[in-house]
């Protein structure tokens, strides 16, 4: 039963912000009880699908990309990834990204990406220049026009805020690194999907080539480091 009903909701049938119907009149519809049907619409308001409003009754959310985030980062960071991993997946998936994002990107997409460059460009401090980062390549991915990657990436997006505070606080890294971000913009705009995948492979191969050590370590740890590192800073 809750099955049926998360799928009738999730189908369009019940548009964002539309009333469900009462525990009784649902309870009659599925021929389950009425606390059946309390214990599943409380899992389905834990899952993001409703909202349920005191006195009011039941509403329909408007899933957002952001509602895959919390579950699968606690999944991804029970296993420990390495820096490496979260590389190597962004590697696998990024690169198809641009590829797409050149293909169907829209004026509008190609104006937030270039905003999104714009406001990285102007960060003065480490963990600006890394959310300005990761919301240039999450631009990218929703100019992809794909859905599911987009919730892809959106599902590793604090992973990857992560390792752009390991590669930005490191001179090295984001002095290779950073140019290729105009070389990806170019591409997209220019129509090319390979230029656009190829360049994006080159950003990301930097850290692979670079972060030494850090590179097998549990991407926690690293990033736990680099934060201490900035908390030690700004205490002098």
């Amino acid at each position: 039963m809750t099955r049926r009903l998360e799928l009738e909701l999730l189908s369009g049938q019940h548009p964002a912000g539309s009333k469900l119907e009462s525990e009784r009149v649902l309870s009659q519809r599925f021929g389950v009880s009425r606390p059946m049907i309390r214990e599943v619409l409380r899992g389905l308001e834990q899952q993001g699908i409703i909202e349920v409003v005191p006195g009011r009754g039941s509403f329909v959310r408007d899933v957002r990309i952001t509602d895959a985030v919390r579950p699968l980062d606690a999944l991804y960071r029970q296993r420990k990834p390495t820096s490496r991993d979260v590389i190597s997946a962004r590697m696998m998936l990024e690169r198809e990204t641009a590829a797409l994002a050149a293909q169907h990107a829209t004026p509008e997409d190609l104006r937030v990406i270039e905003e999104m460059l714009l406001r990285f460009d102007e960060a003065r401090d480490l963990v600006s220049r890394a959310r300005a980062d990761v919301a240039f390549h999450a631009a990218i991915a929703a100019a992809s026009h794909n859905p599911v990657i987009e919730a892809m990436f959106g599902s590793i997006a604090t992973l990857t805020f992560e390792l752009m505070l390991r590669s930005l606080g490191d001179p090295s890294v984001s002095r290779e690194g950073v140019p290729y971000h105009q070389e990806i913009l170019s591409a997209i705009t220019a129509r090319d999907p390979k230029a656009a995948s190829d360049a994006m492979a080159a950003h990301l191969d930097v850290a692979l080539r670079t972060y030494g050590d850090d590179l097998d370590q549990s991407l926690d740890l690293v990033a736990q480091r680099k934060i201490e590192q900035l908390m030690d800073l700004s205490a002098d």
